[in-house]
């Protein structure tokens, strides 16, 4: 059995969760739970983690307070994190609806297309929310 195990090649089913490292987080949770509307799902680590979910895993985002100062957000184009994107609906006015909503909580969208746009969380991440129009 193992013999077939080690010739067997891995499938990526689906991502797991996304990690970030954050300076602050009250204002984390303010992004992802209340302006992205993810569930807060527990802490870790004595408190200094938090996990968030969009309802079908445990966290599909983490969120661990800095151990580290850095250098902060790189310029567009080097090697590193580019950004993590949410499904939001799938309409169009779904995708509407959600820019109004962090409109609301103070955010400013950027990087439109005809189905998606940005927001950046307080650690200057890039978040995309998209819809996937079905059945159009």
């Amino acid at each position: 059995m193992q013999e077939r195990a080690a010739g067997r090649r891995v499938t990526v089913r689906e991502l797991g969760h996304i990690s970030f490292f954050v300076r602050d987080l009250d204002a984390t949770r303010r992004f992802y739970r209340d302006a992205l509307g993810l569930t807060e799902t527990g802490t870790g680590k004595q408190g200094r983690i938090v996990f968030f979910s969009a309802g079908r895993h445990h966290h599909d985002v983490s969120c661990e307070l800095m151990r580290a100062e850095g250098p902060g957000p790189q310029p567009h184009g080097v090697p590193g994190f580019y950004h993590a994107a949410f499904d939001v609906g799938v309409s169009l006015d779904d995708l509407a609806a959600a820019r109004a909503w962090v409109e609301r909580h103070g955010l400013t969208p950027f990087g439109e297309t005809s189905n998606s746009f940005c927001v950046r969380d307080p650690d200057g991440h890039t978040i995309e929310l998209y819809v996937e129009e079905r059945g159009a």
